[in-house]
């Protein structure tokens, strides 16, 4: 499907454009459509200065909050960090319901990127935000702009209000050298009763934060860091590997003495949760012999004689558990620690998954997978969470994410 703009429309399309509601759940006369991915943006990620000291420290990329009648993206988000060093790359996928092809694409025109430092206000039309806060791209000179630390990558609706329908597929790719933070926000697209298409996360090569929500999607995290502290520079790294006690001459691992720790550098970490009361089923993947501690829960009604959403550790190293989250009777939480050094502190690199709900949930995720006489379509129960090492090898986002 190609992208066109059309000369005229009917006055009812157009009153529909400028924010007019839509049909009523479920009884919508409208199809699903979905874009192929284009590319919004491809420019520089300085992460680093000439000292090799972090300058950006986190991008956010999605929105979860559905308070607001814009920057609201409904959709996948996928974040790899296998691109060109000191670049990025952010793709958009569109979607939304539409009487035709052609109608679908005048939407589609109108969802846009908007790529703003987010810590300087709250998001408005691009028209109104400062120059100085555009991230990336060119300013009204033609300078070159740069990617600053706190930029957000939403989703803008050039309407009135963004069409409840319409939503975007965000694919970012970053240089594996980036080991500071992502935040990452999602949510449903559910108001046609036929078509719940979910919000769903997966972030592949990951060695340094990164901080999820989601609705009743899927989450898949693979981590690659070969230590607890990656954003710590190699010789600090290597003087916590190598510490010896001074008082007593014996080798002491990852003291909290040692460089990275007494430096106050910040371990790596990945929390995910599900906006309440929603039930994601949530995997994260950690190299088997990471220093980790870890919780993982289902915070929703479980019951050991019904239904139930189990937290499972794989064989991840040699784990200790908390006492209090090993109840063979709440299989539905777990906390504890993996391959932590004798001499370390409590701590490691950090992982935290949290589903609110375990409910069933259907889905339909690409619009060929559409069936209109389907209102309820099969659901399977979600909540279920997992930290694994080597589950998710070997799988692109693509293998993961359902309808990708």
């Amino acid at each position: 499907m190609t992208r066109v703009k059309l000369a005229s429309f009917s006055l009812a399309f157009s009153a529909l454009l400028a924010g007019c509601p839509e049909s009523a759940p479920g009884v919508s006369s409208q199809s699903p459509f979905r874009d192929k991915w284009r590319t919004e943006h491809e420019g520089e990620f300085l992460a680093l200065d000439e000292e090799g000291l972090p300058v950006i420290g986190d991008i956010l990329i999605g929105s979860s909050d559905d308070s607001r009648d814009n920057f609201i993206n409904r959709g996948d988000v996928t974040v790899t960090f296998d691109g060109e060093a000191d670049r990025i790359k952010i793709e958009f996928r569109r979607f939304t319901f539409a009487e035709s092809s052609e109608a679908a694409d005048t939407i589609f025109d109108k969802l846009e990127m908007w790529a703003f430092n987010a810590s300087t206000n709250s998001p408005k039309k691009p028209d109104d935000m400062d120059e100085e806060a555009r991230c990336g791209g060119e300013n009204e000179d033609g300078d070159s702009l740069p990617w600053q630390d706190g930029c957000a990558v939403y989703v803008y609706y050039d309407g009135q209000n963004q069409l409840q329908r319409a939503g975007v597929d965000i694919r970012v790719t970053l240089p594996a050298d980036y080991r500071q933070k992502v935040t990452i926000g999602t949510t449903d697209n559910v108001i046609e009763d036929s078509y719940p298409n979910r919000g769903n996360v997966c972030v592949q090569g990951l060695d340094g934060k990164a901080d999820i929500e989601l609705q009743n999607g899927l989450a898949f995290v693979s981590v690659v860091s070969t230590t607890a502290y990656p954003d710590c520079p190699a010789d600090l790294i290597a003087d916590c590997e190598n510490f010896v006690d001074l008082n007593t001459g014996e080798p002491a691992a990852w003291s909290k003495d040692c460089g990275c720790i007494n430096n106050d550098y910040d371990p790596g970490n990945v929390t995910v949760e599900s906006l309440e009361p929603s039930s994601a089923n949530i995997t994260v993947d950690v190299p088997s012999g990471l220093w980790t501690s870890f919780r993982a829960e289902n915070a929703g009604e479980n019951s050991l004689s019904d239904k139930n959403c189990p937290s499972t550790i794989g064989e991840i190293g040699s784990i200790v558990l908390d006492d209090a989250a090993n109840d063979p009777n709440k299989p539905w939480l777990r906390a504890g620690i993996a391959n932590k050094p004798e001499a370390a502190p409590a701590g490691g690199f950090r992982v935290d998954l949290k589903s609110n709900g375990c409910e069933a949930v259907a889905e339909v995720e690409s619009p060929d997978d559409w069936v209109p006489d389907v209102v309820d379509p099969e659901a399977d129960i979600r909540g279920k969470t997992e930290i694994c090492a080597g589950c998710l090898s070997g799988k692109s986002c693509e293998d993961l994410l359902p309808g990708s």
